[in-house]
Order: C-alpha cells, then structure tokens, then sequence
C-alpha cells in the first residue's frame, strides 16, 4: 500500500524471543483516512479482520488490527463506536476512549455517557444503557445498528419507533411511538428502534407514558469528547502520553490483565502525525509476548507521542488487503466486535500473482493475470511496460469505481523485467501511483515425473525418471525435498547445461544411501542465469513395497 509501512521486528528478552508487527501509516487526510470498522456493520456479532477488509474492499484498500474489548457472547464492543459523528456504543466511562479527529490527530481520555427520552407532555426519564443489554431496572434505547432485535427479556416492556434519525452525541432527535408491546426481544425495524424497560417501576412508565402515536424527544451526550473529532472506539488502558510512558493509568483493568507476557496490540501516534500500529505475537515458544507496560515501552521507543492498547490475547490481530500479517495465539485469526482500519482510497494494484511467469506451453506459470483497482470515479491510466520500455499495452479512460484484469499468455512475450504501473487522479483531485514488477523467464519448463506413486524395494530402491527442458544457458540443479523444504538428496548439483532436453533418475534413498520412509516428497529443478533464477517442482508419493 503506497506509503503504508510494514516490519516485523524480534526482539531477545530474558523470557524468550518477541516477534513485533508494525504498521505506520501517514497522517489521515486526503488519500488516507483512519475510521473504525464495526463487525458486520452492527453491534451484535462478530467477524475477523481480514472479513471485514475484503468485505469492504471496493470502496478501499485497508490495514489495520483488531480494536476494543467485546463480550464473547453478543460480540458487542465494551466500549464506544463512533463513526461519522453517529454512535453505535456507549463509551466505558472506567476505560479509555480513542477519538479520530478530523484533522488526522489522536486523542485518547476518559469520557462519560448520559442520555435520556421524552414524551411530549411528559416528564424526561434517562437512559440507563444504549445498544448494550440492561443488567438492571432502567429503560434502555436499542437503534437498528444493535443488530435485528432488542435483547431477549421475556418479563420486559418494549415501545416500537418506526423511524429515528441517526443518533449523533448532542444532537436532540425527534420520532414517533409506532407500538407498545410486552416482552422483550421484538424485531428493531430498518431505520428505526426500540425502547426496553425493566424493572416493576420503570415497565409501568414506559407503558403509560410510550401510547402509540406520541411523540418524542431523545438525546444522548459524550462527557469530556473533544471538538472537532467525528469517531471513536473504545479500548484501553491509555499507554502513552506527550512520548512519555503512563504508568499507571488508574482505569478498570486488574492485574491478570496487564500484568503477563500476553499478545498485544496497540495504536498510537508519531510526533508527525503517522499512525503506528504494533501487533506483538504471544503465548508460544517462537513469541513470549508482552506486558501492558512493556507494550507502552515500545510505542514509545518507535517514537508514539501518544498511544492506547487495544484488546489483546487471541484477538490479537494485523492485516492488510484481507491477509493476516501476525501469528494469532489461537491458532487461527478469532472475530471479534470490532477493528480500527487506515483507509487508502488511491489507485491500487496487488502484487501479481507469479512473480515468475514462463508462458512456454507448459501447463505450469503459463497465465499472469495483472489488476488495478479504482476505488473513486478517477482519470486512470495504466502501462504494461516491456523490459526494453516499450510500453506493450497501455489504457486510459475516466472509470467509475471498478477492477480491471489484464491477461498475458503468449509465448511471443519478451523475456526479463516487466511493470505494471498504475496511475489515477481522483474526483478530488488527488492523484495516486503504485508499481508492480514480474520477471517472464523460460529458461526452465516441462518438468515430467514417470510416475506419481513409487513402490520402492526397502533394501534395492526404485527408480523416477525425472525430465526437463532447459530454453538457455543455465546452471541448473536438481534435488529431492519434503514438505517442509528439508533436503533428502541431490541428484544435480550446479551443473551448467545448453538448451535441450534432461533426465534426472532417483533411485529413492537418501543422502544416507538409505529407501526413505513412505511419504510425500518433492523434485525440485532450479535454474539460473541473467533472467534470474526459477523453480519447478512436483510431488511423489513413496509407498514401500512390502519387505
């Protein structure tokens, strides 16, 4: 991603090794922005990271890691979401909140929540929760960003609203009562949003005051939120202050959360502007991760002038274009409630797919399929540049948001260096580049076994014809592997060959002199010259024939 940094750093401690994941990003504003991403797009539910980037991968390129602490359960964020000035959750008033303000700056504090309803000609209640479930007597507002239905309570009280503008922290919103309903868990209608109440007292209120076709007033307010700072999410606890580490941050995180060696992540901000996200690996032998304070030390070693962590263990998560960077501890990335994102919204062109492609007929790396990504109606204009720098294929057109393929197969193609460079300039005016290089090369090709399956004798061996096709002067080897790319034999070592056609024979054994065990193994045929070095391999299965 143009201008988007990645690193991965091991650092050696006394407790093992830790593998660090970086990402910094420019400071957000033109092409670039920094926005949280809720799983799903709702409160309840749950989705990985790299879902939630190719899900949203046609309005933007994305990186960014997992975000606030959720409920495992429901999925719902512990503490705020607050995107485009519309709120989603409630802040945590004990943990601290991260705030995206419009001029690309971090800010990072505690805030408070408060809200009530209204009734025309009726008193003002509060609200004692918004899009979370209620775990005590109060009346809660649920917006159909909750997910489909209010939390199932079957001894509550419910009043339906049809329609509700977007709820916008200080902004008074009006609607009207559709229904009043018994129960709790009723379906929240699109665009709308329901009213629970629970406990004796707050039930009879709701119910004489919420009649069908009255109207009201809601409100809810962010304590302490800054100016000018349309979203947020939540997380915690704040790590680092005016590049200096906070030591105790005094907010509701007990020890066996920020005292072990555990995953991390965290976001925070350079003295620049850049955005710094850090993903350290934990809970194995190869990653020992690391503590609360330890995670500060290193925000602030890579230069954060101001940091937050965010949830971490499993959850642990980075990626990019929908590809996981780190190792998370599960085994596999987890889904979680939510996630923070850098948005690139400029042209963008994966790496392609071969970075070695031989169109010789051959069956194998015969296809290279080259994309350019256009996120915004933009002025595009892409070049296919041969190794000489003759531009082979070129276009040039205003597109509306799209992707467009490029196929090359020809065998006619020049051999060596190509680039594929994409340019855009946006509807806003801002331009954009990014340039992606493949090398044709087919030197090598027509890797044939005579056989897939061996039945070797365990004491004699078998035999596998291995043959090949070498289109120049090359140095060329050839060797047996595992899986794993561990070396069983070498049959060619090196050897400098002229065009033509060679066979290679395994006799089945090992460096040792030895049958080797049933198994999968694989010939791998290596070549070398002025176009660089390629490799064909393919697998054999080894089934010894019974002594």
């Amino acid at each position: 991603m143009p201008g988007v940094e990645y690193s991965r750093q091991v650092l050696r401690t006394s407790a093992g090794p830790v593998v660090l994941h970086i990402l910094i990003a420019p400071k957000p504003g033109g092409l670039y922005a920094v926005k949280p991403v809720l799983s799903n797009n709702r409160v309840t539910g749950r989705e990985r990271v790299s879902s939630m980037q190719r899900r949203l991968s046609r309005g933007a390129t994305l990186a960014g890691v997992n975000a606030d602490l959720f409920n495992w359960s429901t999925g719902h964020p512990s503490g705020i979401y607050l995107r485009g000035n519309v709120l989603a959750s409630r802040p945590q008033p004990t943990r601290s909140s991260l705030g995206v303000g419009a001029d690309g700056m971090l800010h990072v504090g505690l805030v408070g929540f408060w809200g009530y309803y209204k009734i025309d000609g009726r008193a003002a209640h509060p609200l004692a929760e918004f899009n979370r479930p209620l775990t005590r007597p109060g009346i809660a507002l649920y917006t159909s960003l909750y997910g489909t239905r209010a939390p199932y309570r079957p001894r509550a009280r419910e009043a339906i609203i049809r329609r509700l503008p977007a709820i916008r922290p200080g902004v008074a919103v009006r609607a009207h009562i559709s229904a009043s309903v018994r129960g709790g868990g009723h379906v929240i209608p699109p665009g709308g949003a329901i009213l629970q109440a629970r406990g004796a007292n707050w039930k009879r209120t709701l119910a004489y005051d919420a009649r069908p076709g009255r109207a009201l007033t809601m409100q809810v307010s962010l304590k302490t939120w800054w100016d000018g700072v349309p979203s947020g999410v939540g997380g915690g606890p704040a790590l680092v202050k005016d590049g200096v580490v906070i030591l105790n941050s005094g907010e509701s995180f007990d020890s066996t959360q920020l005292a072990p060696r555990n995953p991390r992540t965290a976001v925070g901000q350079l003295a620049d502007g850049r955005i710094l996200f850090l993903v350290a690996d934990g809970r194995s032998s190869n990653s020992v991760g690391l503590t609360n304070h330890q995670l500060a030390n290193q925000m602030v070693r890579l230069g954060a002038v101001t940091a937050m962590a965010l949830d971490s263990g499993g959850s642990s998560t980075l990626a990019v274009d929908g590809n996981v960077l780190n190792r998370p501890s599960d085994g596999s990335e987890r889904a979680v409630g939510d996630a923070l994102m850098v948005f690139y919204y400029g042209v963008w062109a994966r790496k392609p797919r071969l970075a070695v492609f031989s169109p010789n007929g051959d069956g194998v790396a015969d296809v290279q399929r080259l994309f350019a990504k256009f996120v915004r109606p933009t002025q595009a204009h892409i070049e296919l540049v041969r190794p000489d720098g003759v531009v082979r294929w070129q276009f040039t057109e205003s597109v509306s948001p799209k992707t467009i393929t490029k196929d090359l197969s020809s065998r006619t193609l020049m051999e060596g260096g190509w680039r594929w460079v994409v340019t855009g300039i946006d509807s806003q005016g801002l331009p954009s580049r990014i340039e992606r290089s493949f090398t044709i090369n087919n030197t090598l090709g027509h890797l044939n076994l005579s056989k897939t399956i061996m039945h070797p004798d365990p004491k004699r061996g078998g035999r596998l014809l291995i043959t090949f096709r070498v289109a120049h002067q090359a140095t060329v080897s050839v060797s047996i592997r595992r899986k794993n790319g561990s070396l069983v034999r070498v049959l060619v070592s090196s050897k400098s060959l002229s065009p033509g056609r060679y066979t290679a024979t395994w006799n089945a054994k090992n460096r040792s002199g030895g049958v080797v065990r049933n198994g999968t193994y694989f010939v791998r045929v290596g070549a070398t010259n002025a176009l660089g070095p390629v490799t064909l391999t393919k697998s054999v299965l080894v089934h010894r024939a019974a002594a």
